[in-house]
Formats: structure tokens, sequence, C-alpha cells
């Protein structure tokens, strides 16, 4: 069985505190891969970074704070690595453009599950002044981006918003129910029950995640090259 040395009681440096948070950040992020947001509490937190309770509330008041530090952090992470990407290649075309933000956005479902839980949860329960903090610094980190994109600011601006639409979309899509097996007429459902249209729906829907990440490629796509052309003088 594998030991762990114990940890400080209070991380003193500035390094430590932030490898500290750090720990946090991760371990509330791996409960999450396993436990709804809802059933998922501070003493599950602080028990998996190997702190105490009362610790753990020394960086973090609620849950909820905790979980916009997380989307903090993997939106700063997305923005540095598109910049980071059109700083290298420059790209001229919307189809580069497109190419640029898809990859800075591979393997995106944590930043997608965030999204969603930010205009769900977080924006309803965070303290206002938390939450004003942080789309201070997000708008101040999207100014770098909009600065960079070969395109006029409002079209860039377009942009990134249905960017934002089609990830919360793909998400929820993502998230959907399994669906139902289809039943064939020599095959009735048992009792004559009908499929639940909701059901139906999902079955219609639901797609396996390398087509959900390919179908969002492509929209994505779309999505700039719509919004170009329509912007483009006649």
């Amino acid at each position: 069985m594998t030991t762990h040395p114990p940890r400080p009681m209070r991380a003193r440096s500035l390094a430590e505190k932030q490898q500290r948070r750090a720990d946090i950040l991760c371990a509330a992020e791996d409960l999450w891969t396993t436990t709804p947001y809802a059933d998922l509490s501070m003493n599950q937190v602080a028990s998996a970074a190997q702190l105490a309770k009362g610790t753990l509330y020394l960086y973090f008041d609620t849950k909820e704070e905790l979980f916009l530090a997380l989307v903090d952090g993997h939106l700063a992470a997305w923005i540095a690595r598109a910049a980071a990407i059109l700083e290298e290649r420059g790209p001229r075309t919307p189809s580069q453009l497109a190419d640029v933000l898809l990859e800075a956005g591979q393997d995106s479902q944590s930043v997608r599950r965030l999204l969603v839980l930010l205009g769900t949860v977080l924006e309803r329960r965070v303290r206002p002044e938390l939450l004003q903090e942080f789309y201070q610094n997000l708008n101040a980190h999207l100014e770098r981006l909009l600065a960079l994109m070969p395109l006029e600011r409002e079209v860039s601006v377009r942009v990134l918003r249905h960017l934002y639409a089609l990830a919360i979309g793909w998400q929820h899509l993502s998230e959907q129910p399994q669906p139902i097996q289809p039943q064939t007429r020599s095959q009735p459902r048992p009792g004559g029950a009908q499929i639940d249209p909701v059901q139906g729906l999902n079955c219609v829907l639901n797609i396996g995640e390398h087509d959900a990440e390919e179908e969002f490629g492509l929209a994505v796509r779309a999505v700039i090259d719509r919004v170009t052309r329509v912007a483009a003088p006649a």
C-alpha cells in the first residue's frame, strides 16, 4: 500500500501557495469526471487534494468559486494557445483562421463542460464582484486574441461569439442520454409502450465522440466562412 508523506499544514512561500492552489484545482477537476457537480462537495475535494477542509477554504470560499477558477484557467490556456499559433502562422484566410482556432481547441471537452457550468450554475451563484473580475480578466485576454485575428475587429468578435455558442451547443449534444434501441414493427415494445418523444430525439441526435469532434469542426468552418462572406464588401 502506497503511503503519502504528510503535507505541511500551511504553504508559506508564494511558490508553495501556487502549487497548493493548482493541486486543489486538479483534484476538483478529476473528481468532476466521475461525480456530478451537484453531488461534488468541498469535503471530497479536500480529501482528494490531501488537505484539511479548513486549509481548502484558505484558497476558495465556495465550490462555485473553485470552479470559476477552473473556467478562468482553461479559457486563459486556450486563448494563449490560439494567440501563439496565430503569431507563428499569421493566417490570412478564413479557412486558415479556422485551422488555428480548431487546433488550439483540440481535446477541448473540459473547456466546453466548464462553459456549460458557467452559464447554468456559476453565474448565478458566484459573488458579483468576483464574477466581474473574472470577465474583466477574460476580456483582457480576448483583446490580445482579437488583435491577432486577420479580420476586422467587429467580424472577429462575431466569430468568437459563434464559436462560444457552438461549443455550448455541442457539449449539450454530447451529454445527451444514451440512445434507445429502435424497435421494429415485428418487435413491439413490451406492453405496447410508446417511445418517449425526448428519447426519440436523443436517439436521432446521439453521435459518437469522434464524430462529434469532426462535426464540430465542420460547423466552426461553416460559421467562419459565412460570417466573413457576409462581412466582405460586395
